[in-house]
């Protein structure tokens, strides 16, 4: 389920790395591809892809200073629960699973000069996703009160329950759009298109940015509401040049006896079911967020946003330039190459992320006020988001680990088995959440989050021994566990350098302060870390060295 933001920025499952080597295979067989064309598509939807987590941190600062702070914390809380309904229609019925089922399909029939075919393919699926969004769309606004009241946020009442109401009324309007450009992105990218799908979740976190410059101090909060929808047409819009460039013909269809088209629907089925029940999980636990004192379910979203960030730069995009590779050699039977790519692309990140845990949880307050330090939040609501950061982090590597795992099952055409895990993650999340929001509050919550990952990497690990023979991890298990003995001196290291600079009067203050004095003690820990780690001789530093150093020769050569 860490594939799954908070809120409508799961427009960043758009992104279009996994679009892009999705359409690749098809589009060699028709000689499109080169692998330099490959790599600088890959570079232009990995750096929108990051801009855009940038941007959508910086519409929750935005958004945050827009509202007024007599009723911030409310406000905030009602316009974070608002999204709820209409990410959830989205997700079940189109983004990622649009992302991985029509791309494919569509890639194969362009590349083998189907066009027509192709187009008919587009329009039965644009046809059956949009019918179905519009019909759910007006089912929930019809029953809106009881669902937001029983549902969504059983924990607010009075004035704060009705403007949550209110915002998501508006705020339905979003998924009919977002289908609309979660369609164009696919078949953008089924033609080699990759710029416009790419910059469009930018697009989107403008228009919810602009409507809290622009229209809050005219409309209130309900300009935030309209914000998102302006943002979702605009996600839309900016794709419509591009899908005109390359011919595209839509008109009303049901041609599911179509070969291809049941293919695309049927793929569609397990990747829609897995968003639906990471959906329902995230439901549940914001929901029980909404019983805490307000600005909480906000403070909640703002630390979760935080985990994304290198989850997003360096989790998901490793698995995905993995997975083509171990495609191939899944496909050709080469065992012993798949397990080494697996292994050191595990290892690597493993070593990484347990760096980025072990440092982040001590350093999760001056973490928080570099980030939202700008925000006006409140003394507590920043507090929050340290605390729930803090217990986040210690998930972290578990939900980067996860994108790998997952893909190593994609490249054995398995989606069963990361679906099961997810699903049994989601049960995990929701039980433990219960357990312990009463007692621990915001960091319950986010613990269980944390569980659940550490309950799908686990899953996830044993049914890969069972499928792989031969597969051992030993060499994993013994490095991550000295990375955590490295990981020690880092620690404690940055732990004196934060209160050796707190003695010098750098004690926690501005947004700069915090700045300067995060970057100082980040690198004295790093640098503890990174000295254990030769001394414990530990791999993955020189082969990430390596690694590198490839790379600039290379550059040099090219």
């Amino acid at each position: 389920m860490d594939e799954t933001p908070l809120d409508a920025s799961a427009l960043d499952g758009l992104e279009g790395v996994e679009h892009v080597l999705a359409a690749a295979p098809a589009a060699a067989r028709s000689g499109a591809w080169s692998t330099r064309a490959l790599a600088a598509a890959g570079l232009v939807v990995t750096a929108a892809s990051l801009g855009s987590r940038i941007l959508g941190y910086v519409r929750l600062v935005v958004v945050a200073r827009s509202v007024p702070s007599v009723d911030q914390g409310a406000s905030l809380d009602a316009f974070t629960q608002a999204f709820k309904i209409p990410d959830f229609l989205f997700q079940l019925v189109a983004a990622g699973a649009l992302a991985s089922a029509l791309v494919p399909v569509l890639a194969a029939l362009f590349a083998t000069g189907e066009d027509r075919r192709a187009w008919r393919v587009v329009s039965t699926v644009t046809t059956l996703v949009l019918g179905a969004l519009v019909a759910l769309v007006l089912v929930a606004e019809a029953i809106a009160p009881a669902l937001v009241s029983g549902v969504v946020a059983p924990g607010f009442t009075g004035p704060k329950l009705q403007m949550t109401i209110d915002l998501t009324r508006v705020m339905l309007l979003g998924p009919l759009f977002m289908a609309g450009g979660a369609i164009a992105s696919a078949v953008l990218n089924a033609r080699g298109r990759f710029a416009a799908a790419a910059v469009a979740p930018l697009v989107y976190n403008l228009g919810i940015i602009g409507g809290a410059v622009f229209l809050v101090p005219v409309m209130g909060v309900e300009g935030l509401a309209v914000g998102v929808v302006v943002g979702a047409v605009g996600l839309l819009a900016v794709q419509l040049p591009g899908l005109a460039s390359v011919g595209t013909r839509l008109a009303p269809s049901l041609d599911v006896r179509d070969e291809a088209t049941s293919k695309a629907l049927v793929l569609m089925v397990p990747r829609a079911i897995g968003l639906g029940a990471a959906q329902v999980a995230l439901l549940v636990i914001t929901s029980l967020a909404t019983g805490l004192p307000d600005g909480s379910v906000y403070a909640f979203n703002a630390a979760f946003t935080l985990l994304q960030i290198p989850i997003g730069v360096l989790g998901v995009p490793l698995g995905t330039v993995l997975l083509p590779s171990l495609s191939r050699v899944a496909a050709s039977g080469e065992v012993d190459e798949f397990r080494r790519l697996l292994v050191r692309g595990l290892g690597m990140l493993a070593y990484v992320m347990l760096g980025l845990s072990a440092l982040g949880v001590p350093l999760a307050g001056d973490v928080t006020r570099v980030t939202y330090g700008l925000s006006g939040l409140h003394a507590d609501a920043m507090g929050w988001i340290a605390t729930s950061l803090a217990v986040f982090m210690l998930g972290l590597t578990a939900h980067s680990m996860i994108a790998i795992l997952a893909r190593a099952f994609y490249a054995m055409q398995d989606t069963t088995t990361p679906l099961l895990a997810a699903v049994a993650a989601v049960v995990l999340n929701v039980v433990v959440g219960v357990l312990l929001v009463g007692p621990l509050g915001l960091a319950g919550l986010a613990a269980s989050i944390a569980v659940g990952a550490w309950l799908e990497v686990a899953w996830l690990v044993v049914m890969l021994m069972r499928r792989t023979p031969g597969l051992r991890l030993g060499g994993l298990w013994r490095g991550m566990a000295l990375t955590a003995v490295a990981a020690v001196p880092g620690v404690l290291v940055a732990v004196a350098a934060e209160s050796a600079l707190g003695a010098y009067g750098a004690a926690p203050g501005g947004t700069l302060v915090s700045l300067g004095r995060l970057l100082l003690v980040t690198a004295a820990g790093g640098l503890a870390m990174l000295a254990a780690s030769l001394a414990l001789r530990i791999e993955e530093p020189r082969r990430m060295l390596g690694i590198v150093l490839d790379l600039m020769r290379r550059r040099g050569r090219g």
